[in-house]
């Protein structure tokens, strides 16, 4: 090779180099917006309700970067930004393979708060974890086309992911991404078997602002608990299997929480869950609640789990076994998950959701008091 051709490779190389190099580093700091297009690959549901066609939509995200005003939490987490979401899918296409209705779904809007977790940065391409939360509305429901998957078109929407991008210059890097999104109404109507999308996407990320130097050397003091005991209590209700009535509920909920560091703690308790409408073999219709069902107005459980917390909010689960619980089939464990945001040192708003395998039994909404 010729000498100034040499030179030039080298000189060209070693500019991309210096430009990856910088791009990466002029959008650590940055907050940024991404355009993600979408298409299915798989839609399933629940109770062999087996599903065809192809969903199309896609994401608008506003990614809010925590390494320009760094925590503590968010620091030891290694998460990179805290993500707005707004999700659009066109389900025309997609229907029930054994009856087969065109539109049954209704095209779905959704937003959803997300976290982006770096896993793994290998020659500049950077693979993330991004998972989201929030409320989603599905334009069809059992009580507009007597669609058995979906009860209602408010749902909570559920979303976890991957994603690997690739800087392109210093503002601009695009990503190809694989996610499955969930939603279902938590049994506030039923039926509620819930709808799961997996999607591929492509997506263009484009940062907003410029890089700024920061020193996360020192956190604002920490101000929490390392030993507490908690006390909660949360109202909510099951609905009435295809009727818009619903059959109430009240959650209690005592246990002890152990602060093992900024973001992480372990807590464990018991459950008791009282039913205002116990299950009536002579009104079966009325009173059925799958495998929430109880002849008895009490069921209690003990559970273990972890609560993941990112500042004042907190991300719930926990996995339990009955000590009393008198239902109508043989279920012993149950599970889980909810969120709390606290208000103080010793009170805090919270949603919580009870579980049986997949099948949701009801969220309650409340308070939980911490000493």
């Amino acid at each position: 090779m010729p000498a100034r051709s040499f030179a030039f490779v080298k000189s060209l190389i070693l500019f991309v180099f210096i430009s990856t190099a910088s791009a990466v580093y002029a959008q650590h700091n940055a907050h940024s917006l991404e355009l993600n297009l979408q298409r299915s690959i798989d839609n399933f549901s629940a109770d062999k309700n087996f599903l065809q066609g192809t969903a199309y939509g896609g994401e608008l995200i506003y990614h809010y970067n925590v390494n320009r005003n760094p925590k503590k939490w968010s620091n030891d987490l290694g998460i990179k930004s805290i993500d707005l979401i707004f999700n659009y899918k066109r389900m025309a296409n997609v229907t029930r393979i054994a009856a087969p209705q065109k539109g049954e779904f209704g095209d779905t809007y959704s937003l959803l708060g997300g976290l982006t977790f770096p896993i793994l940065n290998v020659n500049k391409v950077e693979l993330a974890f991004t998972p989201g939360l929030g409320i989603l509305y599905a334009g069809e429901s059992w009580f507009s086309n007597q669609n058995p998957i979906v009860g209602s078109r408010l749902n909570l929407g559920l979303k976890a992911g991957l994603k690997a991008s690739v800087p392109l210059n210093e503002k601009t890097a695009v990503s190809a991404n694989l996610d499955i999104l969930h939603y279902s109404n938590g049994g506030t109507r039923v039926p509620n078997n819930g709808l799961n999308m997996v999607s591929v996407g492509l997506s263009v990320i484009r940062a907003l602002n410029d890089n700024m130097e920061v020193k996360p050397s020192s956190f604002e003091s920490e101000n929490y608990k390392k030993h507490s005991f908690e006390l909660g209590i949360n109202v909510g209700r099951r609905g009435v299997y295809q009727s818009r009535d619903g059959l109430y509920k009240t959650g209690l909920y005592g246990g002890y929480n152990y602060r093992l560091n900024s973001y992480l703690a372990l807590g464990a308790g018991i459950d008791a869950i009282y039913y205002f409408t116990i299950y009536d073999p002579n009104r079966n219709l009325e009173t059925f609640q799958s495998k929430a069902s109880s002849f008895d107005r009490w069921r209690v459980g003990a559970a273990i789990g972890p609560d993941l917390w990112m500042g004042k909010l907190a991300v719930m689960a926990k996995y339990g076994y009955y000590i009393h619980y008198n239902s109508l089939l043989p279920v012993k464990t149950y599970w889980t998950a909810g969120v709390r945001y606290k208000l103080n040192n010793w009170l805090g708003l919270q949603a919580k959701g009870y579980i049986h395998q997949t099948d949701a039994d009801y969220v309650g909404f409340g308070l939980m008091f911490t000493k």
